[in-house]
């Protein structure tokens, strides 16, 4: 680009920053969640804990 070419292209294009607080009003699920999908994922995080714990037992017998 010559002849001040890129200083018109900067002036009719300046850079934005857009900044992170623009987007707060983001949510990590866009609609509320029902009865249902809040009884399944409770349903799966018991049973993860569920697993976590037997896990752990597990490897304390064995260790002992």
């Amino acid at each position: 680009m010559d002849n001040g070419a890129y200083e018109k292209y900067r002036q009719e294009n300046p850079v934005v920053n857009t900044l992170l607080t623009t987007y707060e009003h983001l949510t990590l699920f866009p609609e509320k969640l029902t009865i249902t999908e809040i009884s399944l994922i409770a349903i799966f995080a018991l049973l993860a804990l569920y697993a976590l714990v037997k896990l752990v037992k597990k490897l304390k017998k064995r260790g002992s």
